[in-house]
């Protein structure tokens, strides 16, 4: 189980239950005991097991003890929901709100290099239009990009140039107002709420869209 205890990841989860949609909780380890029918003491081993682990983080207020799940900890989770979905053969499409933002430029410079043009039309069927399309998140969406971070994808290799390592990605199909795109993330962990779009079509010319505008896009996990 993504190499953490039965045990532990029982935890997360019974943790992320009590906790709802607050960020911190004050649980005591009596508490959280109770909740997983075991001692006090083998609790509050379990919470320090996993503060060491960094999938939680804790504070003492008011000789509370307050915890919370890190992202590392909620990837932990989010990547059992995707082994499950697999096993059951549950419907593996997400579609995700946001809103058209405006990057940096850095996309074009990424993605117009030729080792990554090569994989994108192998891997992806089609080479892209030289920029991303890039998509601040909704909030209330956060759960589907967390998942679509903790799901495997299509894996393009990085590779190291004269000057500099450019690193893998992994890449999701799927489509925007019925037009041909990926999700391109970072293998590595970065956590975001803004989403690069790529697409054989310049998409904000083909769908008319300027900063501000509201989006969804469609992906295969």
């Amino acid at each position: 189980m993504n190499g953490i205890d039965p045990y532990d990841y029982w935890t997360l989860k019974t943790i992320k239950r009590i906790m709802g949609k607050s960020p911190w909780i004050s649980l005591s380890s009596r508490e959280l005991g109770e909740k997983l029918s075991m001692s006090q003491q083998s609790a509050s081993r379990i919470i320090l097991k996993l503060i060491d682990k960094g999938f939680l983080q804790r504070k003492i207020q008011d000789r509370r003890q307050n915890i919370s799940i890190t992202d590392a900890g909620l990837d932990i989770l989010f990547s059992e929901m995707n082994d499950l979905a697999s096993v059951l053969e549950i419907e593996k499409t997400l579609e995700i709100h946001g809103n058209v933002i405006s990057g940096l430029g850095e996309g074009r410079y990424y993605i117009s290099r030729k080792s990554y043009i090569i994989q994108f039309q192998e891997k992806l069927g089609f080479i892209p239009f030289l920029g991303t399309l890039n998509i601040k998140i909704d909030p209330e969406n956060e759960g589907k990009l967390r998942r679509l971070r903790n799901s495997k994808g299509i894996h393009i290799d990085g590779f190291v140039t004269d000057d500099r390592t450019f690193g893998s990605v992994k890449a999701f199909l799927g489509n925007i107002g019925g037009l041909e795109c990926a999700a391109i993330l970072p293998e590595r962990s970065v956590y975001s709420d803004v989403l690069e779009i790529i697409s054989p079509f310049y998409l904000r010319e083909k769908l008319k869209l300027s900063d501000g505008v509201g989006i969804s896009l469609v992906v295969n996990i």
